[in-house]
């Protein structure tokens, strides 16, 4: 059974979901398994929480899956972990969801590469290397670039310690709340739909 993450930073009409999971990973399709495993706990997220019977899920290989509830589309995402997945849902917001072991380091070369020219350097002193990474991947996940896009394509604002808030390359703007989560660092970007 998910869990659901409640935060006073994220917006009530963000569902948010979270389970542990042992993907295996011997002899098998790992991209193919972290999305079967994705469309199902957002398909039971949607089932627990909003009552919904049904929600198609299109997914194509390198694009946001797209997610339907009685033809009306909604904005899904999902992170894994090797011992646990996120999801968010949304019908009023576009939603990113990234989640990283909060232990997981991060070289200091990558992390030169992510930083955008303009962020300030204390965001990069007073937060894990790591957390920027989940804030970043989480908005390239909400636009649908995923990591095709470079992160320091996106600039990160540090509101206060789980609010931040991003700008694109082109202008565009959402926000963050980031927070963690049995030993994980979970961030959902999200801007009205």
């Amino acid at each position: 059974m998910p869990e659901r993450i409640h935060h006073p930073d994220l917006p009530e009409e963000i569902l948010v979901s979270y389970q542990p999971i042992i993907i295996p990973r011997k002899g098998l399709d790992v991209n193919q398994l972290e999305a079967h495993s994705g469309a199902a706990l957002l398909k039971k997220s949607a089932k627990i929480w909003f009552s919904v019977q049904q929600m198609e899920i299109h997914a194509l290989k390198n694009e946001k899956p797209r997610a339907f509830i009685n033809s009306e589309e909604i904005s899904v995402s999902f992170s894994h972990t090797n011992n646990a997945l996120s999801a968010a849902i949304s019908k009023q917001f576009v939603v990113g969801c990234d989640m990283e072991m909060e232990r997981r380091a991060v070289h200091p070369k990558l992390m030169k590469r992510m930083k955008h020219d303009q962020e300030k350097i204390d965001l990069y002193s007073r937060v894990a290397p790591i957390r920027i990474w989940t804030f970043k991947e989480s908005a390239l996940k909400m636009i649908g670039t995923g990591l095709r896009k470079p992160m320091n394509s996106v600039k990160v604002t540090r509101e206060d310690s789980s609010k931040f808030s991003v700008e694109f390359d082109d202008g565009k703007r959402a926000k963050i709340c980031s927070f963690q989560h049995k030993e994980h660092w979970i961030s959902i970007c999200y801007t009205l739909f």
